[in-house]
């Protein structure tokens, strides 16, 4: 039997292509083991990042010589002569590399298959890394078109998969815990005369008891559907968790970036779940950096965020991606982005920090979804907050009764209670 593995860098709808990928391998007889013992490798790549980018090429260089190797992803499809210069003996798929891929190891010589179309994924079959959790992709692509974006180059534009077949996906795994994700959940079903919150509305109508994650989404397409969507997340299944990125607190900046919503509209979208949901955890996206960028835009930003304080804030330094219109402009020194990441990790820890101390006191439900990494299990509450109780493994994918003790910056330190 031969041996096969799979590695995965980027997102969490990157990894559930990892997961279809793995099922493909064992629906053709490849027993899944790992990297150093398998006779096939592949690689599932990611374009955000330039030190992404140069960890996957430096992985790909371990591998030569060494192994078949099948590279897959956003980077081979984004720019896919990079991997066969590079490398002229791999073979090299794109995003939907799933559906191709027993093809592509069957196939004597290389089997280009860059420019497939997107297909069903919800409904393939799939590997679950996570027993008590079932992510689900909702969409390919999206609908914007960013200046300093190149997995656009991969993704495409915006091609939502079926309700049916997300509905039908979720009630075919009953698991406790559900992830939407996708490039923009935003704007799922705008191609198909659909929108997010009919699509929630028809998950919580699944008579079960599970807690539904809704992936990251843009500002100037939440917006369009801001009422419904609020209404849609009064759901008991839904987390009260809000991915939307703000990238700069500036609005010149953000008309660079081409991304279609001003500063006020993000606030909106977030004072108006604030005001329905006052404990929602928001997280956000900051570029720090980018080539337009003034101090005074800066600046700006470190006053957006004070002002929407963010539970969780994923912060960039800009980096410059092959085929973007950004990386043309003059580019800012890079210590200059590096002070400003600085200065926007040590606002948003004091943020999380004060914000956290409120949490201590609370009680009530929380599902255990994964193994503390200092010890301990993390449970989240319908707020998705992590709460890091000091209970058995077997307790995972259950719902428990906790108590909440201590505040750290990033989770919370409870106890269970009957």
């Amino acid at each position: 039997m031969q041996t096969a593995s799979v590695i995965t860098y980027g997102c969490t709808h990157n990894q559930k292509d990892s997961q279809l990928i793995e099922a493909q391998l064992l629906k053709g007889g490849y027993k899944l083991v790992d990297e150093k013992e398998a006779d096939i490798v592949v690689v599932n790549t990611c374009t955000v990042k330039s030190p992404t980018e140069n960890k996957i090429m430096r992985k790909l260089q371990d591998l030569e010589n060494k192994k078949k190797v099948i590279v897959t992803g956003c980077l081979s499809q984004a720019d896919p002569d990079l991997i066969k210069r590079n490398f002229p003996n791999y073979t090299v798929m794109g995003v939907n590399a799933a559906k191709f891929i027993l093809n592509a190891l069957r196939a004597e010589t290389s089997l280009p298959v860059i420019n497939e179309k997107p297909f069903e994924k919800p409904l393939q079959e799939s590997t679950q890394w996570n027993p008590n959790l079932n992510i689900i992709q909702i969409n390919e692509g999206c609908l914007n078109a960013c200046t300093f974006c190149a997995t656009k180059f991969a993704r495409g534009r915006l091609h939502s998969f079926s309700r049916a077949s997300i509905i039908q996906a979720i009630r075919k795994k009953p698991t406790p815990e559900v992830w939407l994700t996708s490039q923009d959940t935003g704007c799922w079903g705008f191609d198909i005369g659909d929108n997010l919150a009919n699509l929630i509305n028809d998950i919580d109508r699944i008579n079960r008891k599970f807690y539904l994650r809704i992936g990251m989404g843009n500002p100037n397409n939440f917006i369009k559907i801001l009422d419904n969507v609020i209404e849609a997340y009064h759901s008991e299944k839904v987390y009260k968790f809000l991915h939307l990125p703000v990238q700069a607190g500036s609005n010149q900046v953000l008309k660079h970036m081409r991304r279609g919503y001003t500063v006020e509209e993000y606030e909106t979208i977030v004072h108006s779940f604030k005001k329905e949901f006052p404990n929602l955890t928001l997280a956000t996206d900051v570029i720090c950096g980018y080539p337009t960028e003034t101090e005074e835009d800066f600046l700006l930003t470190l006053k957006t965020i004070e002002k929407t304080r963010p539970s969780i804030t994923n912060i960039s330094r800009y980096w410059e991606r092959k085929g973007t219109f950004a990386a043309t402009l003059p580019q800012l020194p890079h210590q200059t982005r590096k002070e400003r990441a600085k200065a926007v990790q040590e606002l948003t820890t004091a943020i999380q920090k004060r914000d956290n101390e409120k949490w201590i006191g609370w009680k009530g439900e929380a599902l255990v979804t994964e193994k503390g990494t200092k010890g301990g299990m993390v449970a989240r509450n319908i707020w998705y907050k992590p709460i890091v109780v000091d209970i058995p493994e077997t307790t995972l994918g259950t719902f428990i009764q906790v108590k909440i003790t201590k505040a750290e910056t990033t989770h919370l330190i409870g106890e269970k209670i009957e």
